[in-house]
Formats: structure tokens, sequence, C-alpha cells
């Protein structure tokens, strides 16, 4: 899911230089990049261990460098370093994971070596689509928002040179406004998944996770996507081996296999843009600036955090530029200081006058936010107009130094038991709109499944005192909710049971409840709220059973004295066993 930060964004247009980067082969792919090397015309090396090839794109500094490796090899963590390094050496860095099968990746590579210089083949040269806006981005040539979605599918099926779009999405389907794009929804959707592999309940027969909402109007597949270049402002777009999603499960690699598009610009995880941004990257594209130049300015955007962006295909597929006045100049390629200048974020928040004295109590500032959540889930209808009345008493209690309350705090958590089985554990969203984000900080923490952590604040633009902190996991997602200061747990997943380690024990207990991510509408059974006695420091809870195959995400919510966290993780079926077969859900895709 992507979220809108408070950011402006200005992007230096670099139009590459001449000179023909390397082609480097690493591991199992160098002979097939030897072979492309010269078919291209460019320098060739081989690389064996992870620190040569780093070292090889280290290497390519101010100019591109072409990877070809094993798909099982090119993994989140290699990506990330490939990326990061290409970010500090200014680096034009596009990577092409190869397919085991050997007719598979002939086909990548003919069409790849094809693409380079091929002229224009689809009748519009660009198009951007932002689904965060109802009107158009101003300054793209032709730009959509999510109140024109049916003109832009019109016109992204009548073919174009590139497309950005900027969209929420989870590597299998992409929103469109009242349209869905979806892998599906395609004729050649993939073969149902199989036990250890990676995918979503509707890859294995089960419910369409959108299914229950009536507002789209059609769901499009992969050959609905006419363009030689994709640019995917939308989370995780792309996930290397070991991400959430097995290869052939996500939709922007069905596209490198399909007519169209020959390479793309995506990112391995959870990211922040702005409509802006996506205004930016196609003034790069219109300009003529290569696929790889994309993906190393938005890096460069990312300031001092992880570097998530990475060009798939050749770094050096470009539109050609449009000749005549009004063409910008350029500065070299790779030159950092335009760019990092720009990218650094201005102040997340602003106050704003409010009409009414808000508190600057961190706690009493939170019991207001939580009063606002509420509200917001009783607006978005996944709760009862009867929890108003919890909205009020939290927003009651949200005065200078509020007193303890356990009652309150127990009620709190039933809401959040019942919003966790109705709608899934991003409890923080229903902010979405009115709150800020924070640039993103590294840690030094992991998540369960071993990869890096990233913190950020989420802040209410009139009332920064109740912030919150965010915890993303660069592989699974949202990981940890909680209050500013707090310290994620340990979580430990075991065959049976969740526990979480809390960094300190509950001075006063607390109340937690937990429940896994519905799909297509069909609430889940959350726990019943569970008191937790003071000294309190592992927190366990069982596993679900009996449930929809494929990738799921459990959530465990904890309220102790005035304050809640919400800690979750993705399950994958070995870890949540269905006892029962299940029927197949109703397609979602349209002929």
């Amino acid at each position: 899911m992507t979220v809108i930060v408070n950011l402006t964004v200005t992007v230096s247009i670099s139009m590459g230089t001449a000179a023909a980067g390397p082609v480097l082969g690493h591991a199992g792919a160098a002979a097939a990049a030897r072979a492309h090397a010269a078919a291209l015309g460019r320098p060739f090396r081989a690389t064996a261990t992870r620190q040569e090839l780093l070292g090889a794109v280290a290497a390519a500094a101010g100019g591109p460098a072409f990877v070809l490796a094993p798909e099982d090899g090119l993994d989140l963590r290699l990506t990330g370093e490939l990326a990061e390094t290409a970010r500090a050496h200014a680096v034009r860095l596009g990577v092409l994971p190869l397919p085991p099968d050997p007719a598979a990746a002939a086909r990548l590579l003919d069409r790849s070596a094809r693409a380079v210089g091929a002229g224009p083949r689809h009748p519009h040269r660009t198009l951007h689509y932002c689904d965060f806006r109802s009107e158009a981005v101003p300054g793209p040539r032709h730009s959509y928002g999510s109140a024109d979605s049916d003109a832009f599918v019109d016109r992204l099926a009548e073919g174009a040179e590139a497309v950005v779009l900027h969209s929420h999405g989870n590597g299998a389907d992409f929103r469109v406004g009242r349209h869905v794009l979806c892998l599906q929804a395609d004729p050649l959707r993939p073969a149902p998944g199989r036990p250890g592999e990676q995918y979503l309940p509707c890859q294995a027969g089960g419910p369409c996770r959108l299914e229950h909402k009536t507002g789209f109007r059609a769901f499009h597949g992969a050959g609905a996507v006419r363009t030689r270049l994709l640019v995917l402002l939308s989370c995780s777009a792309w996930q290397p081996a070991g991400g959430l999603l097995g290869a052939r499960f996500q939709l922007a690699r069905r596209l490198l296999d399909g007519p169209h598009v020959a390479g793309f610009v995506a990112s391995t995880r959870i990211n922040h843009g702005t409509p802006q941004l996506g205004a930016a990257v196609e003034r790069l594209l219109d300009t003529g600036a290569p696929l790889g130049e994309v993906a190393l300015r938005i890096n460069l955007l990312a300031g001092e955090g992880l570097a998530s962006y990475v060009c798939v295909g050749d770094p050096e597929l470009r539109i050609p530029a449009e000749a005549g006045p009004g063409t910008p100049s350029a500065p070299a390629a790779g030159t950092r200081a335009p760019a990092r200048s720009a990218a650094r974020p201005a102040a997340a928040v602003a106050a704003v006058t409010a009409p009414v004295p808000l508190p600057d109590e961190p706690r009493a500032a939170r019991r207001l936010v939580q009063s606002r959540i509420v509200r917001r889930a009783v607006a978005a209808g996944d709760r009862p107009e009867a929890d108003l009345a919890l909205a009020d008493r939290l927003a009651a209690a949200g005065r200078p130094d509020p007193a303890p309350d356990g009652e309150l705090d127990r009620t709190l958590c039933e809401f959040l038991a019942a919003t966790l089985a109705h709608r899934g554990p991003d409890v923080h969203d229903y902010l979405s709109g009115s709150v800020g984000y924070s640039p993103e900080e590294p840690t030094e923490l992991r998540h369960h499944c071993g990869h890096r952590l990233l913190r950020l604040r989420v802040v209410p633009r009139d009332l920064p005192a109740g912030a919150l902190a965010l915890y993303v996991c660069e592989r699974c997602g949202s990981a940890h909710t909680l209050p500013p200061g707090g310290e994620p747990p340990r979580v430990v997943l075991g065959p049976e049971t969740l526990t979480l380690h809390l960094a300190r024990p509950l001075a006063t207990g607390g109340r937690c409840t937990a429940a896994r991510q519905p799909i297509g509408g069909r609430p889940e059974a959350a726990l019943p709220v569970t008191e937790l006695a003071p000294g309190t420091r592992e927190v366990t809870v069982p596993l679900p059973r009996d449930g929809a195959p494929g990738l799921r995400r459990i959530a465990v919510a904890l309220v102790a004295d005035g304050e809640f966290s919400v800690h979750q993780l993705p399950l994958t079926e070995a870890r949540s066993t269905r006892t029962a077969p299940r029927k197949a859900g109703r397609p979602c895709w349209t002929p």
C-alpha cells in the first residue's frame, strides 16, 4: 500500500551518456550474459560472489551496468545491496533475473536485445496515472486521476511508449480507480499455487481479496498493459526471490513474458511518494532518460533511507527524446548533488490553527487519536454507529494528565479485536489523509523473517503530540505500530503459536487480542480479549486454523495504560493449516 507524504519533489533531468556499460553475468548466468553482451556489443564481466558483483557495479560509477543473474539467486538482500551500491556510485543499474527454464530465459534475453534501440510502436508517447488524486496531476502531457480511470484504461489498451502508474498495489494486483489490473484476470494466469510456494489465496482457489467491493467496474489482465516501458510507483510491485510472492505470482514478472513490456522500474517494498513524484518521473521518460536513470533518481530521493527502486530490464531502454524548443538541458548522467539536495524532505508536519486548544501532553493527545480511529472506522462502514459512544469517551479522556482507565482500555481492545477481524492489521490507515509521514530511518532491528526494520513517525497534522511510531519490514511491510519511544517486541513464530517478547514488562498490566486478516469481506474470528497481569513480559497467542490457502497476515493488539500497539506478520499456509477442504471462491476476473 502506498502512503502519500508531504514532500515536494524536484528531479534533475539527465539524458545519460553514449558510453556502453558492462553486462555482468553473476554465478550461473555467466554464459548467457556473455552471449548477450556480445549481441549488444558491450563489455562483459563474470562474477562469482556477492562482493565481486557489488565491486563490479561500483566500478561502473557514473555509467550504466546490466546485471544478469539466476532468478533464485537474486534475492531481496542482494537486490537491496545492488540498489544501494548503484546509488552510492551513481550507476544506472538494471537487473534481469533469469528463470531456471533455459527456453524461458532465452526468450527474455532475445526480447531484451531486440528492445534496445527499437523505434516507437504505440500511438501514445507517455501516459501518467495517479490513484491518489481525483483530478489529473499538473505537468504531464497525458495525466489522469482516479476520476478519469476509464479514460486511462482505454488509452493504456491503445498503447504507449512509457507509462507511469502511481497506485496502491501488492505485486499481484493494482488499483486504478474503478478498475483493477490483476494477474488473475489474465488468460495466461499462473497455475494454482502449490505447497511451499508463496502466493495469494485467490491464486490457489481461495477468495479474491476484493470480491466484496462493489465499486469496481472491471478487472484487467496483463494483456491490457500495452507499453514498452513501465514505472510502477506502488508498494512491493516487484519482489525478488524470497519475497512474499513467488516470481510466477507477480503481475510485473508476467508482463516481461508478454509481447509489450521490455523493462520496468518498481519498488521491492513499501514506499512513500507524492503525486509530484509521478509527474517528475513522467518528465524524465518524456525527455528520453533511460530506465536505469529513473530508478537511480528515485532512489536518490530516499536520502539516507534504503534504496528500494530497481530497474528490471536493460537500464539503457528509453524512448527517443523529442527535438525542438523547450527540451531541457541536462547534467551528466550520474551527477548526485542536484537530486540529493532536492531529495531532502521538508518537515513532515505543519501545525495548523485549531478552533479549540488541543492537548500537547502525549498520552492525552493519543487518546484523541484513538477517538479519530474509531470515528473513521464507523465512517468507513467497518464498525456500527454504536461505536461512536466509544469515540466520545476516548475524546473526553483526551485531556491533560488523563487518569488511568482500565475499563476504557478494555473497550478499546474489544474495538481493535473487531476491527482486526473485519478489516485487517493496518489500523493506522484509518488516519490516512490527516497525517504526515516522516522520512524513514534505518534501525539495527530485524523482523521475525530476519530482514531489516525501518522506523518512521505517523503525525496528525493538527495534533503532533499524538504521533505514532511505525516500523516497516523491508520484506513483509508494516510490522509494528507503537507509541513514540516504544520498542518493538521480539517476535517468535512457532508451529502452533505466535509469541511477543516485550521490550519491558507491563507495569500496570493490560489487555490483548489477535486476528488474522480477512479476505473478500469474510470476517475472521478474533481471539477474546485477554487480561495481562502487571509484570507481563511475554504474550503468546494461538495461530488460527482452517483458513484459506496462501499468504495471510495476523496481528496482535495490545492496550496498556491508555496506549495501544499493533504487531503483525505474514503467515503462509504451513503456519495456518487448513483442517478441511475449502471450496474455491467465485472468479474475480472478467472474461
